[in-house]
This record gives C-alpha cells, sequence and structure tokens, in this order.
C-alpha cells in the first residue's frame, strides 16, 4: 500500500528488531535521510551510535519523496525575508546550497550508484495573478547576488542551475552500509513507546527492552512526544505523486499556483505533482514558524530534535545531520542560530491559525455528530457513524464486508476522516494516517485504531 516508485525500483536492506537491553552513547530516532545523514556524520566520531525505525528504513517520507536536492525552495525566500530579514535568508540559502555541495561530494567519495544528475530547477506560473511572487523571489535572489535563468515557455519563471536529482532510497541504504561498515548498527521494528530521564542518561522503553544513552536525536518528521509543544508548532500535509512513462524536459519544475509540478527521473519516465496525482503520497510537516527546527530540545540538554522540513528534506537532511553532529562533537556551525528551536514567529504562524483551528474543529467537535447511513455506504468506502449508540469508524470493503473501529485517534482522541482517494483513515487534528482496516500508516499516533466486534443481533 502507498507504494511509491523508489520502493519498487531498490533492493532495501533488512535490519534486525530491538531484542535485548543496550548501552550506548548516541541514539538517533528515525532511519529517513535526515537520520541516516547525521549517522554518516558520527561514522568516524569515538561514539557508539545505534538508529532506530519503528517499522523499516526509508519507508516513510524519505522512500516516498520526489527526491529533488535543491537551494530553490519555491517561494520561501520572500516569506523569510518578510518575517524575518534578508540576513536570515541569506543563512538558509548558503545552509542548503553548502549541503547540496556536502551531497555531490559524498556520492563522489564513496562511489554511489543512485542514479544523481545535475539539472536546474524552475517555479513557474501561467498565471497572472502569481508573476508579483515570482517577480520577488527574483529580486531576494539579486540580492544575495545568485545568478538565475529563465523559461520562454511559461508567462513567468525563475530557475536555478546545478541543482540535483537522485534516486533516494538507493543513496540511502548505500549510508546504512557505509555506516554499518564504521560500526553504526541499525534497527527495524523497534518502536520507542517510552523516554525517561535517569542519572544523566536517557533510558528508552523499545519492544519491552530498555536502551541506555547519553544522546537523543529525534528525527521523525514530526514528535510522537509531546516536549516543547511541538505538535502546535507544525502540521503535516500531504502530496500526492503520479509516475508517468515519458519525459517533458530534463529541469525540475515546481508549478506556484498548483497547477501541475514535473521532475525528470531519467530519459524516459518522470513524476507529476498535481490535485489529481494518486500513484503515492508523501507525508511532510511543516514549521509554522518557517524555518525547520533542528537543534537542542532545550538549552543545556543532550535531547535533539529535527523536525518541519516543509517539503524540502532531501537537502535539509544533510543540512540537520551536519548540524546535530556538530552540537555533539562541539564544533562550530554557522547555521545553529538559525535553525535553534528556541524562537518562533507569530506572523509568519497566523495564515496557518485558521486552518489549524478548521482542523481542530472538525476532529474535536464535528465529527463527534456524525451519523451516516451503513446501508448507503459503498464498496472501498468508510464513514464516522453511530452503530447501537456509539460513534465506530465503518470501512465496507471490496466484497461488501464491514469492518468496524474506533472512530478516536489514539494521540488525542480527535475523531478520524476517511480519505477515499488514498483509502486511509486520516485524524484531521494532527494528521496521523491509518489504512482501511486501521493499521497504522504515519503517527503522531503510537497505535493503529482499535477494532472493534459488533453484535449484528441487535
Amino acid at each position: 500500500m502507498n507504494q511509491s516508485y523508489w520502493q519498487k525500483t531498490s533492493k532495501k536492506t533488512i535490519e534486525k528488531r530491538i531484542e535485548t537491553d543496550i548501552s550506548t552513547d548516541i541514539v538517533i530516532i528515525g532511519g529517513g535521510l535526515s537520520g541516516l545523514a547525521l549517522a554518516y556524520q558520527l561514522k568516524d566520531s569515538p561514539y557508539r551510535v545505534i538508529v532506530l525505525d519503528k517499522d523499516e528504513l526509508g519507508s516513510h517520507t524519505s522512500g516516498h519523496t520526489t527526491a529533488k536536492i535543491t537551494t530553490f525552495h519555491a517561494l520561501h525566500y520572500q516569506k523569510i525575508v518578510q518575517h524575518y530579514d534578508i540576513h536570515q535568508a541569506y543563512l538558509y540559502y548558503k545552509s542548503n546550497e553548502d549541503a547540496l555541495s556536502q551531497i555531490k561530494e559524498i556520492i563522489q567519495k564513496e562511489n554511489i550508484q543512485c542514479q544523481f544528475q545535475e539539472n536546474e530547477s524552475y517555479i513557474y506560473t501561467d498565471d497572472p495573478q502569481y508573476v508579483p511572487y515570482i517577480e520577488r523571489e527574483k529580486e531576494i535572489f539579486d540580492l544575495l547576488r545568485v545568478p538565475t535563468k529563465t523559461l520562454d515557455t511559461h508567462l513567468s519563471s525563475l530557475g536555478l542551475e546545478h541543482q540535483g536529482i537522485f534516486h533516494p532510497l538507493q543513496y540511502l541504504y548505500a549510508l546504512i552500509r557505509i555506516c554499518k561498515e564504521h560500526g553504526v548498527c541499525f534497527y527495524e521494528h523497534s518502536e520507542v513507546k517510552h523516554i525517561e530521564r535517569k542519572n544523566q542518561q536517557f533510558v528508552l522503553n523499545v519492544n519491552g527492552k530498555q536502551i541506555h544513552c547519553l544522546y537523543l536525536i529525534h528525527a521523525t518528521r514530526y514528535p510522537f512526544i509531546k516536549k516543547g509543544l511541538y505538535f502546535l508548532k507544525l502540521f503535516q500535509q500531504k502530496e500526492y505523486v503520479d509516475f508517468v512513462d515519458h519525459q517533458k524536459t530534463k529541469n525540475s519544475l515546481l508549478c506556484v499556483d498548483q497547477t501541475v509540478s514535473y521532475r525528470p527521473i531519467d530519459e524516459t519516465n518522470s513524476l507529476s505533482i498535481q490535485r489529481d496525482s494518486k500513484d503515492w503520497f508523501a507525508q511532510d510537516s511543516i514549521a509554522l514558524r518557517g524555518i525547520p527546527y533542528i537543534g537542542r530540545l532545550d538549552q543545556q540538554s543532550n535531547e535533539f530534535v529535527i523536525y518541519g522540513f516543509q517539503k524540502w528534506g532531501m537537502t535539509l537532511s544533510q543540512v540537520a545531520g551536519k548540524l546535530i553532529a556538530d552540537l555533539i562533537l562541539e564544533r562550530d556551525n554557522p547555521y545553529e542560530e538559525l535553525y535553534s528551536c528556541h524562537y518562533f514567529s507569530m506572523s509568519h504562524a497566523k495564515p496557518y491559525y485558521a486552518k489549524l483551528w478548521n482542523n481542530t474543529k472538525r476532529g474535536m467537535i464535528l465529527n463527534h455528530f456524525q451519523n451516516h447511513s451503513i446501508q448507503a455506504l459503498q464498496c472501498q468506502s468508510g464513514i464516522v457513524t453511530r452503530v447501537h449508540g456509539k460513534l465506530r469508524a465503518v470501512y465496507k470493503d471490496k466484497k461488501g464486508e464491514l469492518h468496524y473501529f474506533s472512530p478516536y485517534c489514539p494521540h488525542l482522541k480527535c475523531i478520524v476522516e476517511f480519505v477515499e482517494k488514498d483509502q486511509t483513515w486520516t485524524c484531521p487534528c494532527h494528521q496521523s494516517v491509518y489504512d482501511a482496516y486501521g493499521k497504522l500508516i504515519e503517527g503522531p499516533s503510537l497505535f493503529s485504531l482499535q477494532k472493534k466486534d459488533i453484535d449484528k443481533r441487535k
């Protein structure tokens, strides 16, 4: 379910699960590209490092991305200038430029076969009302003294040279192999259920076992912990992707009016991103302040977080890996203050408040009053309704059999909704995703929907 092109065209590694107590130095929670970028940076350090994933390494956002390595993040630079200043925009650009160069160097140094190729990355529009936004982005790049290009095929466009695309899972699996050769240990199907601090160490409960460590890094895209209230500072968003068997151009094209975006794979295939795409979806976390959270959870803590890549995780994962490694190894990093977790922009967050409130209102209030007819339910559809007086999530499979679940998301007890397009139950409050049969796909929830038996005699 939700299998991407990358997953279909790569041979994954198989790792063991936690089955015994472990004492180590550093634990990285999350086996996506940010966790692997950090592990790679730490592989030659004196510390013992382990990486945990609740499912399979690279199976979540990193395995469903459009896999562009780029410093060009849509219209994001003008937002940073508007809500911060041009200096912050410069640091943001430089951090991503450094990350792009570092990824190229790693691929070359390690001889990683991941279909990497340089290309040009563009934003564009054919809608006149969006032209001023692209013009403003060009003004900012001019201030940053970054050379840009344009296309003749659209009303307005802006592009950067020497960007990159690659096969993210081939790259990720190569990093795993390299890290293992340097003593880093990886564990799959090893979900962290509880964390406590004891005697200057962290104690993690994983598969009923205990892991003790000195440094702890959350690289899970979205927090399952409630410390720092990050579930109020982030929201998750799905992006749907189609695989198409033709190539329109060698460039990456991102439409700022959300008509259709495009990214080549090879000479004959490409990815298309538009409203009706449905081959697979990626789940991304958006930082309401406009800049990812990469740094210490608390000022003096050895607990770190990596959240809020805003759909640009391929490049920002390298930014995060390098920054967290520098903090642990007590090296200077010019971007520490930019990504520090200890500030917030109310002005940048303001446009998101209405959406957050509407989502929360649906999940906490409105969805409690649903009472649809089960008799009218079509095959491969789901509803929330009352069954014998109790609220239930009901799914009708393609054979016509009904499946009943508790509709309460285990995260914060919001009422889930059925998304027919991808056959999932989604929590509107914090976007936990479950398959049609209630199995957890994406957090922050740690548990699947509870199945319910219905007495059909009533």
